[in-house]
């Protein structure tokens, strides 16, 4: 047997977890830095992806195998969601361009299993050696947690267009803006504020929180925030982002 591996073969990552009757071992290379798509927002980038291999150490039927990979996929989805994976438009992403996933069954196992869902504790099993299998991978090949990202990193990961943000700098300096601006990014209480102003922004988008109501939070814990008033914008993320720029030119004027 054979799947395709989207990353360097040196960052597979093998999770073996047991409960019960239930015994699983799961294989994961996963490069999520690139090829990442939301569903229903465009195909992604054809680059990157995640491969898993899924040992049961039990016999199932055909059926029960095709729900250990549909729960297999779900994991994906949680690793994706919990780092934070956004596209280029700052959508969360839901799933990889590339996904392979394969399923193997013991069948000289005297164990005989049907139930592989989320509800089942091999569903259970499944999806928690996955997950980690996944996530480390994925992190071995270069992505971040979210606690270690600086609220320009996260704002650009949301949709900020850095470039733009850079244009904000007029006549100063180019070095003492850019240390100035980092100094800012790496403050504990503006990733913070950088990080609720995201949260808003797909709460926004996703129907969950009036627009006016969020757009005036948002622009309010902002303002406090930085000390300023905040440029008016379309979206939360990018006014907290020309925000910053404003701040950091102020700053070493």
């Amino acid at each position: 047997m054979s799947i395709p591996v989207y990353a360097p073969e040196s960052t597979m990552v093998c999770k073996a977890i047991s409960s019960g009757r239930n015994s699983v071992r799961a294989f994961a290379v996963s490069d999520m830095s690139q090829g990442a798509v939301c569903a229903g927002h465009g195909s992604g980038s054809p680059g990157g992806g995640t491969s898993v291999i899924l040992e049961v150490d039990a016999d199932m039927p055909m059926t029960s195998m095709v729900r250990a990979a549909i729960t297999s996929m779900e994991a994906v989805t949680c690793v994706l969601q919990d780092l934070d994976v956004r596209d280029s438009e700052g959508n969360v992403c839901s799933g990889c361009s590339n996904l392979s996933i394969a399923v193997i069954r013991n069948r000289g196992s005297g164990t005989y299993l049907r139930g592989a869902g989320k509800h089942s504790v091999l569903g259970q099993v499944i999806g928690e050696s996955v997950y980690q299998a996944v996530r480390e991978s994925a992190l071995a090949n270069g992505l971040s947690t979210p606690s270690r990202w600086g609220a320009i990193s996260r704002l650009e990961r949301a949709g900020a267009d850095a470039m733009e943000m850079m244009s904000s700098r007029g006549s100063v300096d180019t070095s003492s803006y850019l240390e100035e601006l980092e100094r800012l990014s790496s403050d504990e209480h503006i990733r913070a504020v950088a990080a609720a102003m995201v949260s808003i922004s797909d709460a926004i988008r996703w129907g969950l929180l009036p627009e006016d109501e969020g757009m005036d939070m948002g622009r309010s814990m902002m303002g406090s925030a930085l000390g300023m008033e905040i440029p008016l914008r379309d979206d939360l993320v990018s006014a907290m982002a020309e925000a910053l720029a404003v701040r950091a030119r102020s700053g070493v004027e």
